[in-house]
């Protein structure tokens, strides 16, 4: 294992990989531990009260991720611990039928969602490794981006426009076009006083709204 120290300020674990070093959070080794521990019914791989901040924690969610990729479900796509169960069940009907989507990422708390363009649509696929996450695998791409599954606020099947999954939180996003002064971009998109971007006409500035508001709209429309 690598040199591993404790910032207890940040809450983060420092792991020493040779040529810089990387982070984990406290309570990141501690749900994915007992998230592990959970599926396998290996009750000894969990967190007790005096793992959780320590380096004994640490090595435990190392030990619950060796076991992970000992067992029979190394094989099976893995979500983070915070990932909604239809959230999951939809993501894995989708990469097993191939099916391309288009994601809102947000704060599933307030249920604002981040006004993301970019890898939002794609098909649904895997990556290698021991833990084998979701990816998002856009148009013509031979690999992707891991998918914050925790902060999806709505799933949306790109060709039918249904939508596939929506947290009970979610809000779309309030958006207003409005002109400016601007003659390279004399079309402002804002989210209350805050502009977030600007177009060269105002259909432009229609399109990027509705994707904004989970419509099914290529990017290159406003790109």
């Amino acid at each position: 294992m690598n040199q591993v120290s404790i910032n207890t300020d940040q809450q983060l674990y420092v792991i020493d990989c040779g040529e810089g070093y990387s982070c984990f959070g406290f309570a990141n080794a501690r749900d994915h531990a007992n998230q592990i521990a959970a599926k396998l019914g290996r009750s000894d791989l969990a967190f007790t009260d005096g793992d959780y901040a320590t380096l004994a924690g640490y090595k435990k969610y190392c030990d619950a991720v060796q076991a992970w990729g000992q067992s029979h479900l190394t094989c099976s796509t893995y979500f983070d611990p915070d990932t909604d169960t239809k959230v999951a069940k939809v993501l894995e009907s989708c990469r097993t039928r191939g099916r391309k989507v288009r994601l809102v990422l947000g704060d599933t708390r307030s249920g604002e969602p981040w006004l993301e363009e970019h890898d939002v649509v794609g098909r649904i696929g895997c990556s290698g490794g021991t833990l084998k996450v979701p990816l998002l695998i856009e148009p013509g791409a031979h690999g992707g981006s891991a998918i914050l599954c925790a902060c999806i606020l709505a799933i949306v099947d790109w060709e039918s426009g249904d939508v596939l999954f929506r947290h009970a939180s979610y809000r779309e996003a309030d958006l207003s076009i409005s002109a400016t002064a601007n003659v390279e971009r004399p079309w402002d998109v804002c989210r209350g006083d805050e502009i977030v971007a600007g177009f060269r006409d105002f259909g432009q500035a229609g399109a990027y709204v509705a994707f904004m508001r989970g419509a099914t709209i290529e990017p290159r429309v406003w790109g």
